[in-house]
């Protein structure tokens, strides 16, 4: 999970449903990749503008390890449903999904993604918690006066010195043994709210986890 922050700038930014101009990269999602339902279209989405009738119904996802958000084209007649998670290519075998249209950031989400993305977040980060671990272990300063520590909300100055000498005594192991250790009481849940803000992408010029501005 640890990465070469300083490789990483702000990217440029379109709104949400612009097209792809000349020469920008076709957006597409490698077939092994884990991906959870966050809401389904059958019209289309309510901001595109284009008449109801000649909408695409799509489904907007969110993908795993990568924490990556896409809008995919889905079959209006398969048995599909929110919160609905599998691997892209059991879902293409059951022709449910179809191919991917575009890459979205926070800002296209719906209402019902929205309200979702962070509790779906806090649950997913459990199943990657021995490379989020070697993230507090083994991360270090992005410039002589910012610590990859304190992009996480609510990291400051002394969290940070907290996390820092904790672990020079020894590792951490778990998310738990973080709680034991310092005032950090929910590790999975400032790592979730670190990945909304990267999928916002206003403002954000280190992208620690998710690699949606990676992928254009």
């Amino acid at each position: 999970m640890e990465r070469r922050l300083d490789r990483y700038r702000r990217p440029s930014r379109r709104p949400p449903y612009q097209k792809r101009g000349p020469g920008e990269k076709k957006q597409f999602i490698k077939k092994f990749r884990e991906l959870i339902i966050l809401d389904i279209l059958l019209h289309g989405h309510p901001d595109e503008d284009k008449p109801s009738w000649s909408k695409t119904p799509i489904a907007q996802v969110l993908t795993f390890p990568d924490f990556v958000l896409y809008e995919v084209k889905i079959n209006k007649d398969a048995d599909i449903k929110v919160q609905e998670k599998n691997i892209y290519e059991e879902f293409l075998r059951q022709n449910k999904l179809r191919e991917v249209l575009k890459k979205i950031d926070y800002s296209g989400l719906t209402n019902t993604s929205k309200a979702l993305i962070q509790p779906i977040l806090e649950k997913e980060v459990l199943n990657y918690e021995a490379e989020f671990i070697n993230f507090f272990n083994n991360s270090t300063s992005i410039t002589p006066r910012m610590h990859a520590l304190k992009l996480l909300p609510g990291i400051g100055q002394k969290h940070m010195w907290e996390i820092l000498e904790e672990r020079e005594r020894q590792k951490f192991v778990t998310f738990q043994d973080i709680a034991d250790r310092t005032s950090i009481s929910n590790p999975p849940k400032l790592i979730a709210q670190r990945i909304i803000k990267e999928l916002q992408r206003e403002g954000v010029k280190y992208y620690l986890f998710s690699k949606t501005q990676k992928y254009e």
